[in-house]
Order: structure tokens, then sequence, then C-alpha cells
């Protein structure tokens, strides 16, 4: 097959620029508005593109993509740590520069044939660690010049050529091959080809197209494969057999919820068999109308969910490690902080299963406070070197009071017998656990040495260290302590008297990225071509650890009747955590579903119960299970 028929082309445009993968901007609004209607998927007008052809015809670009050199196994790309940037020549790149950006932030994107001189000059004052080239047949299916002097310049960049259309025509001469450790070939030059060959890349597709026939210096039959490197695939719901139309139930349900008053807004996000299959966002970030809508970069608090995202993750790599056994106690790790109280003979597995007797919580800031208002023994309106740990805007706490907090900590008595108690009071200790152990603050760890190494862009603590407010979705008016609309700060009032950094709360994220460290764990601990940990140490943690504790260790599982904290229909292999600011993450390996939703429900008051009582969390969740079961 050569090409597609042009109507199909716009068709596929239409889709992945209107529906649940946005390929056209990131930021482009995605909302509860949106039309059905006007989807490819249930007009019936376009009712002869049904499943059975999107199915094939995705399969057919993908068996298409031929990687016929990879030197230094250049791709995929793992590591997106380093200035990417793209340059390109001839036809329109619009597709392949959007899908890369659901991966990574290209330094810089130029295209050589309409700024030939300009490029080479941005090019060269970047100097990027890697190049991707991108060559675009004409719509006469004629290639423009390959400006390889500009490109040769770039002395010390990996180089990656990527071919779009009848790449037979290109003339026999091999020596333009030479400039390139990577080079890949696709026979269209169309936007599902593009968006594609972006994914594949990036490592969400695995590359194991055959030449049809001789091509250069390279035998019929010639091409090399690249398997996944694990990152989620970006797809439509009909190439897996799903009907679009089956998945507005979601949206029903996520618009009912902003119209009760449950939540402003949201973002929802569903994967099965390693593919995004549902990513939208719905309403806005307050109920103000004038508000901002939710886009996809968006960050949420999101609450508890970082006891698995943060502390449980980084516990499981130091168990892979041999670092960190849950069969040993809390003074093996923390002696002087629990010497002499029952605190010390704690099991790590009875911690982390929420099985030691802990109480619930402490409200540590009320003894910080004088006559309900924050006291100034404790709390200053600018920084200084005693006062470091800011709490929220124009608040500053003294630093050595988070020694108070584990002191008090100490001596809250444990419950007996000890019992299932969910508390958050196991996370303060497993964050001081992983710092000792790693050597670095969580925060920092995380940072560098697992989300970067993923290439998550949108998960971390205080996230106005690197985003605007503006795509910090708030929380609460806090009137209690604080005193303030909480905006860019945990909620959590203990995480954020240590700093915004807690191993209980603390984390911001939006859906994507954290759908991504969902996949990590039902990846058996392998992403990006990295390994963090590997199925026994998955099965050990995310495994009911005691009878009449449905808890695994850092993980929530269903119930034994199902259902729970997750939907009905998920398996009892699952497991997850949800959030007190209205978060769930879910991860089925039995099924293979990935679900994520977010939301503010404590916006602007925390007493709004709605979203728990009404059940939208797991009514979505098991409506995606119910549209994958008629596949």
């Amino acid at each position: 097959m050569k090409y597609f028929p042009s109507l199909f082309v716009l068709l596929v445009f239409s889709y992945l620029t209107s529906n649940c993968v946005n390929f056209k901007n990131n930021t482009q609004k995605q909302n509860s508005q949106e039309s059905y209607e006007n989807t490819i998927w249930t007009n019936p007008k376009l009712a002869f593109l049904n499943k059975e052809s999107i199915q094939v015809q995705a399969a057919t670009v993908e068996n298409e993509i031929v990687l016929v050199k990879n030197e230094n196994n250049t791709l995929p790309i793992n590591n997106l740590n380093q200035k990417i940037a793209h340059l390109s020549i001839g036809f329109s790149d619009s597709s392949f520069v959007e899908t890369c950006r659901l991966f990574t932030d290209l330094t810089l994107s130029v295209n050589g044939s309409n700024e030939k001189w300009t490029a080479s000059a941005k090019l060269l004052a970047l100097n990027p660690d890697l190049l991707l080239v991108t060559w675009h047949a004409g719509k006469n299916g004629d290639f423009p010049v390959l400006d390889l002097e500009n490109i040769s310049i770039l002395k010390s960049t990996n180089k990656v050529l990527l071919i779009f259309g009848q790449y037979d025509k290109l003339k026999a001469n091999a020596n333009f091959l030479n400039e390139f450790s990577a080079v890949i070939l696709v026979p269209e030059n169309h936007v599902l080809a593009q968006n594609r060959v972006a994914q594949s890349v990036f490592g969400a597709l695995t590359i194991q197209g055959k030449l049809k026939s001789k091509w250069q210096n390279f035998e019929q039959g010639h091409g090399l494969n690249a398997a996944s490197n694990g990152r989620l695939k970006f797809c439509n719901p009909e190439e897996l057999g799903i009907s679009a139309s089956e998945l507005k139930k979601m949206d029903d349900l996520a618009e009912k919820g902003i119209a009760s008053g449950a939540y402003p807004g949201c973002q929802v996000l569903a994967a099965v068999d390693n593919c995004i299959v549902y990513r939208k966002n719905f309403g806005r970030h307050t109920y103000d109308k004038s508000s901002k809508k939710v886009e996809f970069n968006d960050l949420y608090d999101i609450a508890s969910v970082t006891k698995i995202a943060a502390s449980t993750l980084l516990a499981m790599e130091l168990s892979y490690q041999g670092k960190y056994d849950l069969d040993k106690k809390i003074e093996d790790y923390l002696p002087e902080l629990v010497r002499n109280t029952p605190y010390s003979k704690v099991l790590l597995k009875d911690m982390m299963a929420h099985q030691a007797g802990f109480t619930p919580w402490i409200p540590y800031y009320k003894k910080t406070l004088t006559n309900n208002k924050p006291s100034p023994l404790y709390y200053k309106e600018s920084q200084n070197e005693k006062f470091t740990l800011k709490v929220a805007e124009n608040m500053f706490m003294r630093t050595d009071y988070v020694d108070s907090m584990y002191a008090i900590l100490v001596k809250t008595p444990l419950e007996t017998p000890k019992k299932y108690v969910y508390s958050d009071l196991c996370f303060y200790f497993q964050q001081r656990i992983n710092e000792r152990l790693l050597g670095k603050k969580q925060d920092e760890y995380l940072k560098e040495s697992i989300y970067g190494k993923m290439g998550l862009r949108h998960i971390l603590y205080n996230p106005l260290s690197r985003f605007e407010k503006s795509q910090i979705v708030p929380t609460e008016n806090e009137k209690s302590f604080r005193y303030q609309q909480i905006h860019g700060y945990v909620h959590d009032q203990g995480a954020a008297m240590l700093g915004g950094v807690g191993g209980h709360a603390g984390l911001f994220a939006n859906a994507t990225d954290l759908a991504s460290v969902m996949q990590l764990f039902l990846n058996n601990g392998s992403y990006a071509g990295q390994t963090f940990f590997d199925e026994k140490t998955t099965n050990l943690f995310t495994k009911q650890q005691f009878s009449g504790n449905k808890r695994g260790a850092g993980f929530d599982r269903p119930s034994g009747s199902g259902g729970g904290t997750c939907g009905k229909l998920a398996s009892q292999k699952s497991y997850g955590h949800s959030g007190f600011t209205g978060t769930l993450a879910w991860a089925d390996p039995e099924r293979k579903v990935i679900f994520v939703f977010l939301s503010n429900r404590v916006y602007p008051d925390a007493e709004n119960w709605k979203l728990r009582d009404m059940g939208i969390r797991t009514a979505i969740h098991d409506a995606f299970y119910e549209a994958i079961a008629k596949r």
C-alpha cells in the first residue's frame, strides 16, 4: 500500500486533533463540550470507516516502519534528559512534532526548507545532544534537497534520519546515510504515519518492519528490530476494537460530577494493553465561569497517591537493591529516632500495610497556633536562616520544628491489639528510611533518578519551583491553619510543614505522567530502557499482606467482594491508591488496565464529599471496564 485515500488522511487528522489523544497541542482545549457527533467514529456519513478498517490501517502503518540503521542502539530514545532538536526538510511535519511533544519538550524545532540559513544557525547555536531530521516527500512524491553540509557541522550531535514517502524514488547513493547513526523509512507521509514514527522513536512502539525490495545498499527483507522500551502508547480506541461511543458513558459521569458540584474540573485517563485510549479534560480550575479550563499539562495535588507514586516506589527500588527488607523493624533503619519507644519493634511489613496500630493522623499544626492563628514563634512572613520551610505564600516555618514533629510522633501511643487502621504516619517513617538509605532527599532523588530517567515532566513536589501558578489547579481556601487559598502548595498540613515534601502527600502530577508511573508497576519495574525493580518485588509489595486486611505494602487493593476504593470490575490482582483531594490511580495486571482520575474536590472547601458519596471515580472506572468488555 503506497497511499491512503486523501479522505482517510483528513479523517484520521480530524480524529487525532479532536478526540482523546489531541495531537494538535497538549494545551489545546478539549473539554466536556466536545461533541461526539463531530468525531469520525459516530458521524453517520462516515459509517464506512468501521473499526475493522481502522485496526487494519493502523497496523499497516506500523508494520511498514523500517529501521535500516541503528548504531549504538540509538533508537528507541530512552534518555530524555538531553537537548533534543528537530529539523524538518520538506512537506508538513506538524503531526510528527506534536506527537514528539507528548513525550518530551523539543528544545528546538525548525523547518530547513522554509528557513534554511536561519535553521542552520539555530541548530549550530544550540548544538543539541540529539538531532531528529525528518525528510518529507512533496505532493508529487519527489524529495527536496537534503542539506548535509549544514547537518554535518554538528560534529558532537547524535543524528537520526526519518524518511517519509516513497523512499524508493531516492537515487542509489548511500553517502548521505553515513551522517546518521539511525535511519527509519516509512512509505507514507500523512498524519498517522508521522504519529506512529514519532511514537516508535520514543519507544512506545516496537519497530520490526522489513524492506519489501532492495533499497540503497540494503537487501530485500532487511530491517532491524527495536523493541518498545515500555512507554505508554497513544492510540484511538477503535484500534483495540473499543467503540468510542461506549466510552461516552465516562464523559457523562465526569460531567455529572461537575454539574452536581462534586468538583470544578478533572482529568480522566484510561489505558489498556499498554495503550492510552481515553485521555480527557473536563471543567475548569474553579467554579468561576471565567476560570481556566482544565488542560492536559495542568497539575493536580494528588494527595495520598504520593504514598505509592513516591514513597512505596522508592521502597521497591531499595528492596530490589537488597537495601530494604519488609521483614525488618523500624529500629533497623532509624535507631536514633525510635530507640526506647514502642515504634522500635514495629515491622515494616506491618507499618506499610497499616497493621501496626498507628493512630490515623496527628494535627501537628494545632500545636503551632496561638488563638487559632499561626504563632510568630513558629512562622515568619519571609525566609531566613532559622525559618526555611515554606508552607504557603508568605509563610515560612522554623526548620527545627520538624524534629519536634517526629518527637510527637514517637510519643504517640500505639493501638493494641494490632489491627488494620489506615494512617498517614506510616509514611513519615518511610520517607525518613528512604532518605537514609538513598543519601538524598526524597524529592531530589525522585526527580533525578526515577522520574527524570523515565522522561516524566509533569510530576514533582513543590510545583511552583518549575511551573507557573496558572498551570497548577488550586485546592482548599484554608481557614484553620494557613488562612489563604492554597494554590501551588500541598493541601495536606503535615506535608506542608515538612516543606512540601512528605512521604504521605506532596506530589503534584498530571494524569499522563501519573499513568506512566502506574505503567512502571505493570511493567514490573522496567520503563524507558531502565530497570528500577523486578517482578518479584512487584508481587511482594502489591499482594495482600495479612488475612482480614486488604492492603498490600503501601498499595490499596480491592475489597474481598470487589470494589471499594476502585471499581467493582477491577480484578482481585489490581492495586493503586486514592487521594484526599479527589484523586485515584489504579493498575490491573490481570486486565492490563490503568485508570487515573484527578480532581480538586476540596476546592474551595474540603468538607465537600459529593465525589465520594456519588461514587463518581469508581463508576467511571467501571464504565471503562464495561467498554473494553465489549471489544
